[in-house]
Formats: structure tokens, sequence, C-alpha cells
């Protein structure tokens, strides 16, 4: 159970022009706009230029927020900065347990960190000019940043949980820093289902010079590439529907691995990702 819910908080990090419901893009959420999924951030448009948004089920046990700004075109692409940042120890120190869900040695007592994330996106429909059905036109996404992991303490490498999402996540406060970066295409189908495909990679680069053993093979460091699939139904720009899935390819301390994604121990079997989104406008 203890990892069905580290998985669903590290998947929410994931899933998750004045655009509505493009969390992941350049464009920012309309003004007093708020939007809120099962898995997704609570968005709120502060102002024309600002949004901000937060994990509000997690936020007791692992505090988090998000603000993205607007910044200045740049070869006609819209462009955003985001900043994240997020404080895992309590929700850490809750799996360090020897009973049943525990997935940390209890010996490791986790230490203050603070994770520190900041992206640059770039946005752009390619041929705005043909219709919005056609397959043809698509909206483009591009995204990169730096990782910093902050630790108040002595942070022990055997403490990590080598599980899909989580382990490259974690691994900032272990490595210090990492990098990411991202590609994502959507493009409606019809007028209420749209399509969204994405490709994303993260590095910790030089990640082995710190592990137990190292292998000169991974001096360059270890990677995660995240693949997502999603189909999106509109019914209203209040309420929306996705399903797909998530395939992820990486190398870990006991090598290399992929998985897809939701993947459910028990059942020892994949299931389509299920999401459930809704959205409305705070009064004036």
């Amino acid at each position: 159970m203890k990892k069905i819910i580290l998985l669903c908080v590290f998947n929410g990090l994931l899933l998750a022009e004045t655009k509505s419901w493009d969390s992941h893009s350049a464009y920012l959420l309309p003004q007093k706009r708020w939007e809120v999924g099962l898995f997704q951030p609570f968005r709120f448009g502060y102002s024309e230029t600002i949004e901000y948004s937060t994990f509000p089920l997690w936020f007791f046990v692992m505090p988090n927020a998000s603000i993205k700004r607007i910044e200045s075109d740049m070869a006609g692409f819209n462009t955003a900065s985001r900043f994240k940042l997020v404080y895992p120890t309590p929700l850490l120190n809750m799996l360090a347990r020897a009973k049943t869900g525990g997935m940390i040695d209890p010996n490791f007592q986790m230490p203050p960190m603070l994770g520190l994330s900041a992206s640059w996106l770039m946005s752009k429909t390619i041929f705005p000019f043909v219709s919005p059905y056609s397959l043809i036109g698509l909206d483009l996404t591009l995204t990169g940043g730096l990782d910093l992991g902050i630790t108040l303490g002595d942070l022990d490498p055997r403490s990590n949980i080598d599980l899909p999402l989580v382990y490259h996540r974690l691994g900032i406060f272990y490595n210090k820093w990492g990098i990411h970066t991202g590609l994502d295409v959507q493009k409606n189908l019809t007028e209420k289902i749209r399509v969204l495909v994405d490709l994303d990679l993260r590095l910790l680069p030089g990640l082995a010079d710190i592990q137990i053993n190292p292998d000169l093979a991974k001096l360059m460091g270890d990677y995660s590439l995240e693949h997502k699939l999603l189909l999106i139904w509109n019914k209203s720009d209040r309420f929306r529907i996705m399903t797909g899935y998530k395939f992820v390819k990486g190398t870990y301390p006991y090598g290399s691995d992929m998985r897809l994604l939701p993947y459910i121990p028990m059942m020892e079997k994949w299931v389509p990702i299920i999401e459930l989104q809704w959205a409305g406008k705070r009064a004036k």
C-alpha cells in the first residue's frame, strides 16, 4: 500500500496564450481560473503573468509549491519560467519503518531536505492556419531545467527508494543536482477529444561517484527516460477525463529496468491511467 501511495504522489508530480488545462506548457491559466485533479495539482491564475500551484492532498506530508511566470517571446515561441520547491522529509520518515509498508530501513533517519527546480518552457502552435481538427496542426512545448537537492544533515545513499518515478527524483538529494528536459505534443482529434504525447529525460550526472560500488560505465550518471500518452475528453471547460499510460526506462543501483505504469503489485498487471479534473473561476 505504501508503494502505491508513493507512486501516486510522484506520478501526480509529473502529470503536473491563456489556454486552460495546459499545465506543462508555457501558457498560463486565465486570471482567477482554478483547476484541480485527483493526481494533478491545484492551479490558480493569480494574474495575467503569474500562476501558482500546489498538491493539496500531499501538502501536510510533503509540502510543495510552484510558480509559473510569463517571459518574453523567443524565436516565435511563447515562453515561461517555472520554479518549484518540495520538502519530502515528513513523507520519507513515514516510510522509514520496520512494520508492514516500510520502504526505508528504520535505522535511517531522513534529514531535512529541500528540492528546488527551475524550468524554462517554450510553446508554439505549428501550422496555426490549419483547421484545429486537421492532423497537421500541433501544439508543441519544449522544456529544460536544473534540479537542486539541499540536505541539512547526513544522508545515507542506501536510503533511496529504487522505484520508477521515485528513484531519480529523490536522487537529486544524494547527487546534489540533476538535469531535466522534455518534449510535449498535443493535438485536437475532434471538438472534445485531444491526444497528448510526451517524452522526458532526467539525468543525475556523476551519481555513480558517490555510490558504494562505483561502476565506470555509469560515470555519466543515472538516467530516466519517461514517455506518456494520454487521450483526453473535454466535457466542458469545467470538467475533463484523461486515460492512457506512462512508460519508464532507466538505470538503477541494481541495473537497467523498464516499466509500464500504473502497475498494481498485488495484481501483477498494468492498468490504464484514469484522471479526473475540475475547473472553475473565482468570483471577483
